[in-house]
């Protein structure tokens, strides 16, 4: 009994000593991590990247994240805080500065000899964040800064500005070349325009100057974003006279091309009234030359009319003379004869009775024979005149 009661209490104290020093024991390695143990007695440097347990026997363990952010933020609601975390401060060619914000996701080399290296170097993780990643995010920003002027950044070549950041960070500090340009003012005075430049070879690439240390450990870059980019004070009242000035330019290029356009408006409109007198004019002149050229036809017709009338007219009197000539050449006919006669006798009796003749007439001769009434008055006389008129008129 006395055995199985040591025993007991020979497990506990073997159980409570396993449990406080199992940390020492033991060692667990999650997933996206890799863990770098030196051996307690002979200081053997092994790596440990699979996920599980494994023997530690009291040796050093160092925990790597294999991907992560590094944020340079001046706001800890962006992603990380404290000083690790602030913004990073540039000085542009112009004199002008800034805070720029931003983050950058990296991935750690997954080479034993590279995660080695790493941790000669380093040590720990928290010093590759604020030693390594900070560091070569800081160079790369404030020699990129070197290359353009704080307004130029802000608007003509902010993406411009990223690209150069993020190459500088993957492969190096450019090399550079200052250049000068001399030009004159409105005024007629010289001024000297210095600008840095990146030095290119001949296969069109930016000559390094310094090689990155993302390049000696075989970092990646997944990810680089410049979220802003806070100016001081000179060069934001610079920004904002400048975005005055271009809003003033653009409404100006606004009015003036609404002046245009109504002036081309005010012009074609003018051109459709022409258009339209022009064609009411030709109306009116169509219309006139439409009644003129009725008027003549109606004319012309008339004429043709009246020519052919007179034509007509010539051909039946020539035809009814010809035919009188005839009828005289050849004798009257008995029924224009008799027709003849009786016009001849109304018309003598016609004039017979326009004659006054006395109320009381004598007749007689000195001889004693009987006198003839007509003879009296000369009828007989007048009658035989007009036969013989006919009888002219027959021949």
């Amino acid at each position: 009994m006395k055995k199985l009661l040591g025993l007991i209490v020979i497990i506990i104290i073997l159980g409570g000593v396993i449990f406080t020093f199992s940390s020492y024991l033991v060692a667990t390695n999650k997933a996206g991590y890799y863990q770098i143990k030196q051996a307690a007695v002979t200081g053997k440097i092994s790596i440990h990247d699979k996920p599980g347990m494994y023997g530690k026997l009291f040796g050093t363990i160092t925990t790597y994240q294999i991907s992560d952010m590094n944020y340079f933020s001046k706001s800890d609601l962006e992603g990380g805080s404290g000083e690790a975390a602030d913004t990073i401060q540039v000085r542009f060619n112009d004199g002008g500065t800034a805070d720029i914000s931003g983050s950058i996701k990296f991935r750690l080399s997954l080479k034993e000899e590279n995660q080695l290296l790493l941790h000669e170097d380093f040590k720990s993780y928290d010093k590759i964040q604020s030693d390594l990643i900070r560091q070569v995010i800081t160079e790369s920003l404030m020699q990129t800064a070197t290359l353009m002027k704080a307004e130029e950044s802000y608007s003509t070549r902010r993406s411009e500005f990223t690209a150069f950041a993020e190459e500088q960070i993957r492969r190096g500090i450019f090399e550079t070349v200052a250049e000068e340009r001399i030009y004159t003012n409105l005024e007629g005075k010289e001024f000297i325009e210095r600008s840095v430049k990146v030095k290119y070879d001949d296969a069109g690439n930016a000559v390094i100057r310094k090689v990155s240390p993302f390049v000696r450990y075989d970092i990646e870059i997944l990810q680089f974003v410049i979220k802003d980019i806070d100016f001081d004070a000179t060069i934001d009242s610079l920004i904002a006279k400048k975005k005055e000035a271009e809003q003033q330019k653009i409404v100006a290029q606004a009015n003036a091309e609404r002046a245009k356009q109504d002036a081309i408006t005010a012009e074609e409109q003018g051109k459709a009234q022409i258009a339209v007198a022009r064609a009411a004019e030709e109306v009116i002149k169509i219309k006139a030359v439409t009644q003129a050229e009725k008027e003549f036809a109606v004319s012309k017709l008339n004429r043709q009319k009246a020519e052919e009338d007179a034509a007509a007219n010539l051909i039946k009197r020539e035809a009814e003379a010809r035919g009188a000539a005839l009828l005289v050449k050849a004798g009257l006919a008995p029924l224009d004869k008799a027709e003849i006669e009786r016009e001849t006798a109304i018309g003598v009796a016609a004039e017979i009775a326009k004659i006054k003749l006395p109320e009381v007439m004598i007749f007689g001769s000195g001889e004693g024979s009987p006198t003839n009434p007509f003879d009296a008055i000369g009828l007989e006389a007048f009658m035989n005149i007009s036969e013989k008129i006919s009888a002219s008129k027959d021949q």
